[in-house]
Parts: C-alpha cells; structure tokens; sequence
C-alpha cells in the first residue's frame, strides 16, 4: 500500500495480476484534520475580532473546510498533493524588549523561570501575559528577545499588535515559517466556498520560484472548477490573491 498525498493507492503484491493501480478516494471526511485546523484558523485571524480565537467558529469552519476540501480532492486527486500550509506556530510570539522593561525580564526570567514565569513588575506588561495564559519564555540576554508561549487559542497576530502598543517593547510578531510551500486559502461567500490552490515548487526554501494556480467552489456539495482567467476577475478570488500576493 502507497501513500499518495491523502490519496490511498492499493497495488497488487503480484504486479503480474495486473497493470492498474485502483484508487480509494477519501470520503468526505478523509481530508487531515490538521489542514482543516490551519486554514479555519487562517480565516478567523483575517476576520479578527479580538486575542482569542472564537471556539464554536473555528469548529465550525474546522468542520466545513475539512469537508469541503475532501470533496474537491475526491474530485480532483491531483490537489491532494497541494496542502494548506501552517502559517504561524501555535502560541508564539517573539518581542523584541527595550529600556526598563528589557532589563527586568532579562533579570527575571532566565532557564529556571522558563516553564513558569514570574511577574516582572510591570502591571500592564503582566497583564497582558495572565490573559493570554502565559506558559513558558525564553529570553536572548545580548538583543534583549523574548520568546513567548500563551495559550493556543489566541490569536498570535493581535496579541503581537497587544504587546507592541506596550512602552518598552520595540517590536513584536508572531513566529511564522520560513521559505515557501504549496498551500490553499479559501474564503466563503453566500454559502459558497471559493478555494485556491496553490502549487509551488523550485528553491521552496528560498520562497519557490515556480507556482501555479487552480481555483474552485463549493456549494450544496458540488464542486465546480473555474478557469483561470475568470477566477482572476471574481471575488472572493481576486481578494484572496491580492491579500496573499499570488500571482
């Protein structure tokens, strides 16, 4: 048995039986859950609506995206090989500490408060770390870094905006992969999904020098693929390549 993207191929153990390789498709909950993760997860930070993720919704979109794109990869195997890529890790968020506040966290929190980190002190500072379940830090002594574990349930792009309005913190981002990848974005518009499809090869470490497009939709559990040059000029396609910058 070979795995083929999320595609199961059975070949026969004699190859002499025969020259067809048969095909079990996924039904339309044999899509990865991770995905489904990652991209209900992508939708709501673009939605916004404030540090933490709205439970119900992103099990609610969790649930539509991983069917949706079962059916889709049912349809169309070959867009098994294309995966919703992890934008951000989970719970990170890296600062960048100036002035007073970096020389109370790096006094504070060294490798024996990394897994329980204490208060420094600063009230709004420590605020803002208790409401995001603070679990863990690390700190770069020479650059004055720390590096942050909240809870995963936040919303890793607000929180940085939280800590940077902060005084003493010069800098704040979540912690987001390297290089390139194949990935898939989608948006939902009227009860119909609009996903694009991404594939990207060719020095992906660097940021992938080839790429190409495909779009669908689903609706009502149909799929429909659209051709290129029109999903260029519909929205929510053309919204999702601009927000993303694919071209």
């Amino acid at each position: 048995m070979v795995l083929i993207g999320s595609v199961t191929a059975v070949i026969p153990a004699d190859p002499a039986e025969s020259d067809d390789t048969t095909y079990l498709h996924p039904t339309p909950w044999g899509a990865a859950d991770a995905e489904a993760q990652f991209l209900a997860d992508r939708i709501l930070r673009r939605g916004g609506g404030g540090l933490f993720l709205d439970d119900e919704r992103q099990y609610a979109l969790r649930h539509e995206v991983k069917q949706a794109l079962s059916l889709i990869r049912r349809a169309y195997p070959a867009m098994a090989d294309v995966r919703v890529r992890e934008e951000y890790r989970p719970g990170r968020i890296i600062l960048g500490l100036e002035g007073e506040l970096r020389d109370t966290v790096i006094g504070i929190w060294n490798d024996e408060t990394a897994l329980a980190p204490p208060p420094t002190g600063h009230a709004i500072f420590d605020a803002l770390n208790a409401k995001l379940g603070l679990k863990a830090a690390e700190t770069l002594r020479f650059g004055g870094y720390a590096f942050l574990d909240v809870d995963e349930r936040v919303d890793v792009v607000e929180a940085a905006f939280a800590y940077f309005t902060i005084d003493g913190v010069d800098y704040a981002r979540p912690e987001w992969m390297v290089g390139g990848s194949p990935d898939v974005d989608a948006a939902k518009v009227q009860g119909t999904w609009h996903f694009v499809f991404r594939n990207a090869w060719g020095d992906c470490p660097a940021g992938c020098i080839h790429s190409e497009l495909s779009f669908f939709t689903v609706a009502d559990g149909e799929v429909m693929r659209i051709e290129r040059a029109r999903a260029r000029t519909m929205d929510p396609f053309a919204t999702l390549l601009a927000d993303r910058g694919w071209r």
